[in-house]
């Protein structure tokens, strides 16, 4: 049977416990993806100095193995990502719990090579790394019979074998450092325009790491690059590579940056906003999109 074939290719030997809750609770307070505990100015330059070298740590590299698998299921994959987003919505998830399973799947794809019904195979693995994200960031998680696939028909025991496999492939190495863990600290250190409401900076900066996930594959940039070019460009998008590069390098904490990558993936945006310029009224800025609570992020990612 199919299925059960589904089922062999993804089988491993971990002990399923951490998948068996339902509603497990998370502690904001604990969470890797916010520095708004550290009041100290002292502590957020060290906190961050920790993540920086965490990040490297971890592994975020650009390599040509895992362009080709980017290039290989490119098309796959922004139909996944597209499903993500969807259920992000319909769940009331955070964008930085997308975010996560988007890094879950670059991961996956980059080391497995899929078996069976490749349709099949992928909306499974949407599926079983917005679950597993999900588990790492939300106060509710919820039964996968919950999550709604619409153009084929998959079985929750094979959601379980794919969580698993993800859980296997990864290592358990399920709290990576994203982007979102350093979106505070440049905001305040990059000293912008304080006249933009807290929230519209938040919405358009993690609309900016949400399309990116579109044009890039997640784990070959560094979360703090992907943090650095987004917050940037969300208030200065006119910015010339030299005064970039300026920006970046008068914080001695960010010496452990790319600026190169930086760079590069502030270009990415630039491309991005003048392909839609001519929409816009003139005088128009990123930071005047609406602060609703996903409409300004919305408009980004589209």
């Amino acid at each position: 049977m199919e299925g059960d074939h589904f089922l062999t290719d993804f089988s491993c030997e971990e002990n399923p416990a951490f998948l068996a809750s339902k509603s497990e609770v998370v502690d904001d307070d604990t969470s890797h993806n916010t520095i708004d505990i550290y009041y100290d100015p002292a502590l957020q330059e060290e906190h961050v100095r920790v993540l920086l070298e965490k990040e490297i740590d971890f592994g975020f590299k650009n390599n040509d193995e895992g362009f080709v698998k980017w290039i290989e299921f490119r098309d796959d994959r922004l139909q996944a990502i597209k499903w993500i987003l969807k259920n992000r919505a319909v769940h009331g998830f955070q964008f930085r719990t997308a975010f996560l399973s988007i890094m879950y799947f670059d991961q996956f794809i980059s080391k497995r090579s899929f078996k069976g019904n490749k349709t099949t195979w992928l909306r499974t693995l949407s599926v079983a790394c917005l679950s597993l994200a999900a588990k790492m960031e939300e106060q509710r998680n919820p039964l996968l019979s919950e999550y709604k696939v619409e153009d084929c028909i998959i079985e929750r025991r094979w959601i379980s074998q794919m969580e698993l496999a993800v859980l296997s492939t990864l290592k358990w190495r399920m709290d990576p450092i994203t982007p979102f863990a350093f979106i505070d600290y440049f905001i305040k250190r990059f000293h912008f325009n304080k006249e933009y409401p807290l929230e519209t900076k938040y919405n358009i900066i993690e609309g900016f790491l949400i399309y990116l996930t579109r044009v890039i594959n997640v784990m070959q940039h560094r979360p703090s690059v992907l943090a650095a070019a987004a917050t940037i460009m969300a208030y200065d998008h006119q910015l010339t590579r030299a005064g970039l590069e300026a920006k970046i390098k008068s914080f001695p904490t960010l010496k452990l940056l790319e600026i190169e990558d930086v760079c590069s993936i502030y270009e990415i945006l630039q491309e991005k906003e003048d392909n839609v310029k001519s929409t816009r009224p003139r005088d128009f800025s990123p930071a005047d999109w609406s602060s609703g609570s996903d409409s300004a992020r919305e408009t980004v990612i589209s």
